[in-house]
C-alpha cells in the first residue's frame, strides 16, 4: 500500500472511533431536548441554562458539549454560550439515526460471545438489520461536495463505527485475521469457527468498507483490509468503554454517583481485558522510545546508577518486564547484575493488577522484584512502604505510563477558583460535578509537586496522554483520535490536558524535562502522547 492509502484507512478508523463515542452523546442530548432548545436560540445557550433546563450533570454536560465543538457541530461563543454551527444544524437533524445505532450497544458489548459462542439468536436479527442499513449508507445522501453532503458522509462513517469497531475487535481477538493473513488467496467462510450467519453479517459490513472481497466461494482481505486488520487493536480502547456509553444517559442526566466497581473490585464501565489488549501494541512502541533513557541511566558508572526501578501503577507488569530486559541486554549494568542486582518495584492500588504483575514477573523468571500497594496521589505512603522493604525511595528511578491523568481527584485545599489563569481548553468532571479548568491545573501542579522531592536523585520517566484544543481537532478530524480520547476519559473522570499545559504545570511544580529524551506522538502539533524524563533540578537550586 502507498502511504496515502494507509492514511485513508487510518482516517476511516478515526471516524469510526469518533462515531462510537458521539452516537450515544447525540442520542442522549437529543432525547433530553438540548438540540431543540439550541435550534430555538441561534445566539446560543449558556451551560447553566442547559443544566437547569435539562436537570443535567453539569460536569459531564460540559464534556459532551466540548465533543460537539471538537467535531465542528457547535461553537462556544465569547460570552460562554453554546450555539449550533451550520454543520451542526444538519447533523442534529439526523439524530434519530444515532438512536438506531446506539440501540445495538448492549449487544455490541458481547459481540464476541454472539459471534463465537454457543448461540447468536439474540443478536442476529438486529445485526442483520444494521448491516443492511450500513449498506444503504443509513439512508442519507452522501454524494457531492455541498455542506450537507459532507455532513451526511461524516454521519454515515460515525454510524458505521458502532458496527465496525466491535466487529474488528472480536475478529482480531479471536484470531480470524490471523487466518486471513495465513491464506492470502482467501478462506472458505465455512472454515472459520463461529456462528456462520452472524459472521456472514460482519463480513458483509467489512465488504461495504472495501476491506473484504468475495472471490468465488472464498473471502479475502483487500490491501486496505489487511492494513486495517494489522492495526485492528486501534479499536480496542474505545470499544472497551462501551459499557460506559451504554450508561451515558444516566451519566448526563441521572444519578452520576452510581457504582463504578462491583463488590470484588471489578470495573463495571470498562472491559479492562479488552482495554489492555487495545493499548498493548501502541504502548510497546512508547516503551521502546523510553529505552533511550533507561540505557543512558544504566550505562553510567555503577555507583552513579539507580538501585532499581519503581513503576507506580504497574498494571500487568509489562513495563517492568520490558525495563528488566533492556537493562539486562543493552547496558553495562546488565553485565554486573550478580554484583549489583536490579531491584524492581511495582506499585498499584488494584489487587487484581498486583496479582497479575506478580504472575508476569515470576513467569518471566525475573529476580529481585517486589509488588506492593501504592497510590499515585500518595508518594509519601510509597516511601514508607519501600522503607518497610529496606529500600530508599530516592535510590530508584521512578516510571509510570498513562497514569497521571487517571489520578483520583483531590480538590486543592484552600484554593479560590479564579486565582490562576487557566491555559487548558479541556472539560473536566468528577462524579458529574464540573471541575473548573483553573482548579484542575492547580490540582495537577500540586500533584506533581508532591512527587518532586522523591525523584530528585534519579528522575521520573512519564508517558502521558493529552487532549487537543477543539479548533485544532476540527481541522484534523481525519488525523487524530482526540474526539475518542476526550469522550472515554472525560466521562470516566480522567483529566487530559494539552501537552504544553502539562509541561508548564510540571515546571511550576519544580520538575524540569530533559529535552534530550523528550518525544511526542505524532511528532507534530497533533501530539496526544508524550514521553518526558523529569528531574527536580529546580528544587536543588
Amino acid at each position: 500500500m502507498t502511504n496515502a492509502e494507509k492514511v485513508a484507512v487510518r482516517a476511516t478508523i478515526f471516524q469510526h472511533l469518533a462515531g462510537i463515542v458521539l452516537a450515544p452523546v447525540v442520542k442522549a442530548l437529543a432525547d433530553r431536548g438540548v438540540f431543540a432548545r439550541l435550534a430555538d436560540a441561534p445566539a446560543g445557550i449558556g451551560i447553566d441554562e442547559i443544566a437547569d433546563q435539562t436537570h443535567g450533570n453539569r460536569g459531564y454536560l460540559r464534556v459532551a458539549l466540548r465533543l460537539l465543538v471538537s467535531c465542528g457541530w457547535m461553537v462556544e461563543t465569547g460570552d460562554a454560550k453554546y450555539a449550533l454551527t451550520t454543520e451542526g444544524k444538519i447533523a442534529v437533524w439526523l439524530a434519530p439515526l444515532y438512536s438506531e445505532a446506539v440501540s445495538f450497544i448492549p449487544k455490541a458489548i458481547f459481540l464476541d460471545d454472539f459471534l463465537f459462542g454457543k448461540s447468536d439468536r439474540a443478536v442476529l436479527p438486529h445485526l442483520q438489520d444494521l448491516v443492511r442499513r450500513a449498506g444503504e449508507r443509513w439512508g442519507v445522501y452522501t454524494e457531492g461536495n455541498t455542506t450537507a453532503a459532507k455532513v451526511h458522509r461524516q454521519t454515515a462513517r460515525y454510524l458505521d463505527g458502532i458496527l465496525i469497531g466491535p466487529s474488528m475487535v472480536a475478529l482480531a481477538r479471536e484470531g480470524v485475521f490471523d487466518l486471513f493473513e495465513q491464506a492470502p488467496d482467501g478462506i472458505d467462510p465455512k472454515e472459520i469457527p463461529g456462528n456462520p450467519r452472524s459472521l456472514a453479517c460482519v463480513f458483509e459490513s467489512l465488504e461495504s468498507q472495501g476491506w473484504l472481497e468475495q472471490v468465488g466461494n472464498r473471502l479475502r482481505l483487500t490491501s486496505q483490509g489487511r492494513y486495517a486488520a494489522q492495526i485492528a487493536s486501534s479499536y480496542g480502547v474505545t470499544v472497551s468503554y462501551l459499557p460506559l456509553f451504554e450508561m451515558l444517559g444516566t451519566l448526563l442526566f441521572g444519578a452520576a454517583t452510581f457504582p463504578r466497581v462491583d463488590e470484588s473490585g471489578g470495573e463495571l464501565l470498562v472491559n479492562r481485558g479488552m482495554n489492555v489488549w487495545g493499548s498493548g501494541g501502541a504502548h510497546n512502541n512508547y516503551f521502546k522510545k523510553s529505552d533511550e533513557i533507561i540505557i543512558e541511566l544504566f550505562n553510567r558508572p555503577l555507583d552513579q546508577q539507580p538501585l532499581g526501578v519503581c513503576d507506580m501503577g504497574c498494571g500487568d507488569g509489562s513495563l517492568l518486564a520490558h525495563v528488566y530486559s533492556i537493562v539486562k541486554e543493552k547496558t553495562t549494568r546488565g553485565a554486573a547484575l550478580d554484583a549489583r542486582p536490579l531491584i524492581l518495584v511495582g506499585a498499584d492500588v488494584s489487587k487484581v493488577a498486583r496479582r497479575i504483575s506478580k504472575q508476569r514477573l515470576r513467569k518471566a523468571g525475573i529476580p529481585n522484584f517486589h509488588v506492593i500497594q501504592g497510590d499515585i496521589n500518595r508518594p509519601a505512603y510509597l516511601a514508607s512502604e519501600l522503607e518497610r522493604l529496606g529500600l530508599d525511595i530516592h535510590d530508584l528511578l521512578h516510571v509510570r505510563s498513562f497514569l497521571d491523568h487517571n489520578r483520583p481527584y483531590l480538590p486543592p485545599a484552600n484554593y479560590i477558583c479564579g486565582s490562576r489563569q487557566a491555559r487548558t481548553s479541556g472539560a473536566f468532571a468528577y462524579l458529574g460535578e464540573e471541575i473548573p479548568p483553573d482548579e484542575l491545573e492547580e490540582n495537577l501542579v500540586r500533584h506533581l509537586r508532591r512527587w518532586a522531592p522523591y525523584v530528585g536523585r534519579f528522575g521520573l520517566l512519564v508517558m502521558e496522554l493529552h487532549t487537543l484544543p477543539p479548533q485544532l481537532t476540527i481541522a484534523n478530524l481525519d488525523r487524530t483520535l482526540a474526539v475518542a480520547y476526550d469522550a472515554t476519559h472525560g466521562f470516566s473522570d480522567q483529566y487530559l490536558v494539552e501537552l504544553d499545559v502539562f509541561l508548564a504545570c510540571a515546571r511550576e511544580a519544580g520538575l524540569a524535562p530533559d529535552e534530550r529524551f523528550q518525544a511526542k506522538f505524532p511528532p507534530s502539533d497533533l501530539a496526544t502522547i508524550s514521553i518526558n524524563f523529569f528531574t527536580a533540578e529546580a528544587l536543588k537550586q
